[in-house]
């Protein structure tokens, strides 16, 4: 690595660091602070639950995603090729962010002194991870923007299987785990979509067809006698079916073949799902 690349990578080491150690010793203080809980009453609508609990565990999480996603947008604004970049930095943001909620949720579920710590190391290692993959395809003339993006495209999917199988496990699947697939699957798809450099109008567009698409599927797999991991399984498939398919529309190069091809993946992987039914 020449001289200069290096002092190019000192910035996002050294800030990088900083964003580890401040969210690591946040976490780490939140664990011994016992906060107070306050409950709405659950209301029944639709025959699904409706209520709201902030606790310790939400403060917690909103901590963890905001001071990862603030200091991810920090570390992204001092890459040097910036201006060359073909998406808003707010959409690099998703995929950092995500991974914080992944982790905090895991923490806050940790039962145990050891394995809250494994979480938090592990946590910490692949938040770190995200965040350089971000920086690293932050502008197509990286040399490194090939290999963080297919890496990038990847995590993606295999967090939207995790935060599908999280929500799919709560209650209330129809009236609340369907707005927040939605939202989800939306906001994964607006992170994967933007890589074409198609106009934001068509990306956002795409995004929110997928998200609402993906909404409705969860609302009815909430209604289906299958398992979580199945009903998470496939709302991954259909993320990548329509993912894959609208990343192709917005390059330009659809076709019937390309069509066919991710039909009959989706419909093998279907049959595979529900005939394995984990």
């Amino acid at each position: 690595m020449s001289d200069r690349a290096i002092e190019r990578l000192r910035p996002e080491r050294g800030k990088l660091s900083v964003l580890l150690a401040v969210t690591l010793s946040s976490v780490t203080l939140f664990r011994f602070v016992e906060l107070p809980t306050l409950n709405w009453g659950a209301l029944q609508i639709f025959g699904s639950p409706l209520g709201f609990s902030l606790d310790g565990g939400v403060l917690l999480t909103l901590l963890v995603v905001g001071l990862v996603a603030t200091g991810t947008l920090a570390i992204l604004q001092d890459h040097p090729q910036r201006e060359a970049g073909e998406r808003p930095l707010l959409i690099a943001l998703i995929t950092p962010s995500m991974g914080a909620l992944v982790v905090s949720i895991f923490l806050i579920q940790a039962a145990t002194w050891p394995l809250w710590l494994a979480v938090l190391l592990v946590g910490g290692a692949i938040i770190g991870m995200l965040v350089h993959l971000s920086y690293q395809a932050i502008s197509p003339r990286n040399p490194a923007y090939p290999g963080a993006r297919t890496l990038l495209n990847v995590v993606g999917y295999l967090m939207g299987f995790v935060l599908f199988s999280l929500s799919l496990g709560q209650e209330g699947r129809g009236l609340i785990i369907a707005p927040v697939v939605m939202v989800l699957s939306g906001s994964l798809a607006l992170e994967l979509l933007s890589a074409t450099g198609a106009p934001i109008g068509s990306v956002l567009l795409y995004s929110a067809t997928i998200g609402l698409l993906e909404g409705e599927l969860a609302w009815v797999l909430g209604y289906w006698p299958i398992s979580t991991w199945t009903a998470a399984t496939v709302l991954t498939l259909g993320l990548y079916i329509w993912g894959g398919v609208g990343y192709q529309h917005l390059l330009g190069r659809l076709t019937r073949q390309i069509v066919v091809e991710f039909t009959a993946i989706g419909l093998l992987m279907l049959v595979l799902v529900l005939a394995i039914r984990p």
